[in-house]
C-alpha cells in the first residue's frame, strides 16, 4: 500500500513529523506548524506503515515516523508540491527541493538535516558523550535508579509521571546528570518524555523540571512495559 500516492493532508502531516524530528501529538504539530493529523489521515499513514501512534496524556494521541516513514518523507524533498495548497506550502517545497539537491551533492542522508551525526551530537546539537564516557559518569546507576523511581512512582508501568515527582526523588543528583541522562534514555526510545498539553494548569515546579528536547519543553515521562 505504500505505493499508493498520498493526499495532501498526509503528505503534509509527513513533512510536519519530519520538520518535528522527534514524536509528537496533535497539539504539537497545531502550535508549531498549524498542522493536525485527523483519524482518517493517521490511518492512511499508518496502513501504509509511515507511523506509529499512542495514546498518551488525557487520551492525547502521539505520533512518530517509522523507519519506513523516514524513507517516504525523504522523497517529499524532491516531490512537486500537493495541488491547491497555500504559497506558503509552495515556498516549503521550494526549499526542500534546495535541500535535496545540497543532500546529493554532498551524499548526505536526511539524518544528517534532520538530526546530525548521531555520534556527536545529540537532538539539541549539544556534543553527545561516548558510550565509555557515559557509564564512566554514572557510578551509581543513574539510568537503573530512573526506571526504578518511575516504576515506584507510577500506578501502572505506561503511565505519565511527572518530572516535578521523579527529581523529588532524586534531589541528590546533579540537575546536569539527570538531564543528561533523560535526554539520552529518550533518544533511544527507552523511555518517553512528554510535554504536558494541559501548561497553562502547569505549576512553578513543573514548569521548573522540565527537560528542554530540540526547543521544547517536556514535563512528563513514561516507560513502556516491556
Amino acid at each position: 500500500m505504500s505505493n499508493k500516492p498520498l493526499g495532501t493532508s498526509a503528505r503534509q502531516a509527513l513533512v510536519a513529523l519530519m520538520t518535528h524530528v522527534s514524536e509528537a501529538s496533535n497539539p504539537e504539530l497545531y502550535e508549531q506548524f498549524r498542522v493536525r493529523i485527523e483519524k482518517n489521515v493517521r490511518q492512511e499513514l499508518q496502513d501504509a506503515g509511515f507511523i506509529v501512534w499512542r495514546k498518551g496524556m488525557r487520551g492525547t494521541i502521539i505520533h512518530e515516523l517509522t523507519e519506513k516513514g523516514w524513507e517516504r518523507a525523504r522523497r517529499e524533498l524532491s516531490a512537486a508540491p500537493p495541488e491547491r495548497v497555500s504559497s506558503a506550502w509552495l515556498l516549503h517545497y521550494g526549499t526542500l527541493m534546495h535541500l535535496n539537491r545540497l543532500l546529493t551533492a554532498h551524499n548526505l542522508q536526511l539524518a544528517d538535516l534532520y538530526i546530525g551525526p548521531p555520534a556527536t551530537l545529540d537532538i539539541d546539537g549539544q556534543p553527545a558523550p561516548a558510550e565509555e564516557e557515559r557509564a564512566a559518569g554514572e557510578p551509581d546507576g543513574i539510568e537503573a535508579r530512573v526506571r526504578n523511581v518511575y516504576l515506584r512512582l507510577a500506578d501502572a508501568p505506561g503511565d505519565l509521571v511527572s518530572l516535578a515527582r521523579l527529581r523529588g526523588s532524586l534531589e541528590d543528583l546533579a540537575r546536569d546528570d539527570l538531564d543528561r541522562v533523560l535526554r539520552a534514555m529518550d533518544r533511544r526510545r527507552e523511555i518517553h518524555l512528554e510535554p504536558d498539553p494541559n501548561r497553562k494548569a502547569l505549576t512553578q515546579a513543573a514548569r521548573d523540571a522540565a527537560v528542554v528536547i530540540g526547543g521544547e519543553d517536556k514535563h512528563l515521562i513514561t516507560i513502556d512495559q516491556s
